[in-house]
Formats: C-alpha cells, structure tokens, sequence
C-alpha cells in the first residue's frame, strides 16, 4: 500500500508535458507516494498511461473566456495532496479549496505566481489568481523568480519548491548528435539555401504575442544589410493562414509546421540561432539544448523561463526596436568569437536545465508538502 495519494488536476496534458509525469510517478512510486493526473476523458487519448486517470469534464465558454471543469469529488477520499494548476479559468480549484478541510486532503498550486503576459490577462483572471496565491497549502514554483513573487506575497518560504521548469531534450540531443554533415546539405537544398546563406529558427507557437510580422521586418533589415539569411518557422497555430501567404511571397521565409525529434534537431543543427521577438517560454530550453543561440527582445510578457537567459552570456536580449533586434541576429551571425561564447553558455546552462533535474525538485517538493498538516491559514504559520 503507498504510504501516501498524489493527484494533479489538469484540463489537458501537453505532448511536451507526458516524459514529466511518467518520470516523477515512477520517482514517487520509489518513495511509496501513488501519483495520477486527472484529465477530462476526451483530452485522454484511446489509450492512456496508467499514470493518467481519465475523469468527467469539459469546457465552457463565458464573455469570450474558456473555462474548464472536471469532476474530481468521487477521487477525492483519501487523496493527501491534490496539485492543481494555478489558472483562474479552471473552475475545479475553487472547489477543491471549499471541500480540502471535509476531505483533509492539502491543496498545492503550481503555477507562473502572477500572469505574466498582463497584456492578454484580465483584471478578474490576474485577481483571482493573485487570491489562489495565498489559499493553498504549498507551492511548486516555476523559477525562482517565480519562488520570490510567491514569498513576496506573504507566503511562507518553508512552503515554496522551485521546480526548474523544463522538457525532455536528451532524445532531441541524441538526434543532434547523430545529425551528418550530408543530412545537413540535403536540408539547404530542401530550403533553396546556397552555400554562403544563413539559417536561423522560429521555434513555437504561432500567436500574436509573438510578434512574428516583427521577426519579419527585422529579418528583412538583415537582408538589406547584405546577408542572405532564411528563416524557418518551426510551429503552428492561428497566425499560420498570413504566414503560409508571406512564405509563397518570400522564398527565404519557410514555414516548416511542427517539428519534433530528428526534424526539429536538424534544423536547429543548421540553424545559427533561434529568434523570438516575442514572449519566450520554454523555447528558451530548447535553444540551450541545440546549442542555438536565443535572440530575443526586452519586453514584458515573456513567461518565467526567460530568466534562464543570461544576456552575452548564453543568449542576447536587445531592445524592443526592429532595427536592434536585427542587429543582435547580425551579430550573432557574423561575430565567431560572440557565437563561440553564447554557444559555450547554452551547453552549461543545458547540463543543468534537464527533466531529470525537474522531476528530482518535484519530488522532493512533494515529500515536503506532505510533511505539512492541511489546512494552512494565511498569516497563521502551523
């Protein structure tokens, strides 16, 4: 019998997401703590993994807004630690909060501490989960960053875990590894690309936080200046339609959809860096993987991993300006020793960001929390 019951509570799992929880069940298995994910059923895939625990749930749509909801009450006997995602669209945690003191389960958030794109929140979503900060048993922080917005609230120190937020990249730098100099050829030639051009990368999804018409015009710029450059947008989602458009108007913009595993390692291969003139998430542990120089710009919004980029050091932050941005590519480009430098920092920043390294803070996170009684008041230490 497991000496304690975990379960997170997500509306659906992200691809990138699946190595995580596989990897931290069978952590916590070793530790005698039970783990699930409760999921909607329709988010669950034909056949799920037994960490996976398909349950009742959906969406609705309000004012424009996407709420989701799960049935999680026949679960909820016995569990000692539900961790829930800190989103105030998900109405599920407002109903954990009410039913953790008949249950006596405790209650963690895991989340960003505040919404980072405030541009795309609104007033109602950022105060809810301002509120959400304080309500909950224990925190597992994205960052540290993330780990100080949360003590600066109020929260008790003793009760927030920094998890190094992550993926899984040793298969994508098993691929790069293995990546031939032919393979590499045989791409500039898929591209159109001549043996003097560069490359660099997109990677994420299409959206408009991320300021893709931006990366184009300073793309542009770098063009003008007399480099032949190509850009391969690696992703998908609702700007695709105008991009698909401009690609077929300029044959140096590819728009190459998803790419993962061998695809995607081989076009950060040949690219020189990857370029986000947007918000930035986890694209930034990608570039540290690939050895690919992130290039991205000063702004508010970017998600809690940006503070893994250190600037000059194993990326470039300029500022919010077309024409900088695209000096900052130049630079990159055209600069050996700068490359040589940010490339030496993406392999030492890489051997620490790792999904081993996340599942290892996750867990012991967890052996913490449970270590806690439930039902912790706010200002009242117990």
């Amino acid at each position: 019998m497991p000496v304690a019951r975990v379960l997170f509570t997500r509306s659906r799992v992200e691809p990138f997401r699946a190595p995580f929880y596989a990897g931290l069940q069978a952590r916590l298995a070793g530790l005698g703590i039970a783990m699930q994910v409760a999921v909607p059923r329709p988010n669950c895939g034909d056949r799920p993994p037994d960490w996976l625990l398909p349950v009742s749930g959906g969406e609705i749509g309000l004012a424009g807004k996407t709420l989701a909801w799960q049935s999680i009450t026949p679960h909820l006997r016995g569990l000692d630690l539900i961790v829930m995602q800190q989103n105030a669209s998900q109405l599920t945690n407002y109903w954990l909060l009410a039913c953790r003191q008949h249950f006596g389960y405790r209650v963690a958030a895991w989340g960003h501490g505040v919404a980072f794109q405030t541009d795309w929140a609104t007033p109602l979503s950022r105060w809810l989960k301002r509120t959400l900060l304080s309500q909950v048993d224990f925190w597992f922080a994205y960052t540290p960053k993330v780990a100080s917005i949360v003590e600066g609230s109020g929260f008790p120190r003793n009760r927030i875990c920094t998890v190094f937020n992550a993926i899984d990249t040793e298969n994508e730098q098993r691929f790069r590894h293995l990546i031939t100099e032919e393979q590499k050829q045989a791409l500039r030639r898929e591209l159109g690309m001549q043996s003097s051009a560069h490359l660099i990368s997109f990677c994420g999804s299409l959206y408009k936080a991320k300021r893709l018409e931006f990366l184009l015009e300073a793309c542009r710029r770098v063009r003008n200046g007399g480099l032949e450059l190509h850009l391969a947008i690696i992703g998908d989602g609702g700007e695709e339609r105008w991009l698909r458009a401009r690609s077929q108007e300029e044959p140096w913009v590819h728009l190459v959809g998803p790419a993962q595993g061998e695809r995607k390692a081989l076009l950060l291969g040949v690219s020189t860096c990857m370029a986000v003139s947007g918000v930035v998430g986890l694209a930034v542990v990608d570039a540290f993987a690939h050895e690919c120089p992130l290039v991205t710009t000063d702004i508010p919004g970017h998600g809690p991993e940006i503070e893994y980029l250190l600037p000059k050091e194993n990326g470039l932050k300029t500022a919010d300006n077309v024409q900088k941005f695209a000096d900052g590519i130049t630079a990159v480009l055209c600069d050996p020793e700068l490359r040589g430098r940010l490339q030496q920092g993406c392999r030492e920043a890489a051997s620490r960001l790792t999904l081993r390294n996340m599942v290892e803070c996750f867990a012991a996170g967890i052996v913490r929390a449970l270590q806690f009684p439930p039902g912790f008041v706010p200002g009242q230490e117990n």
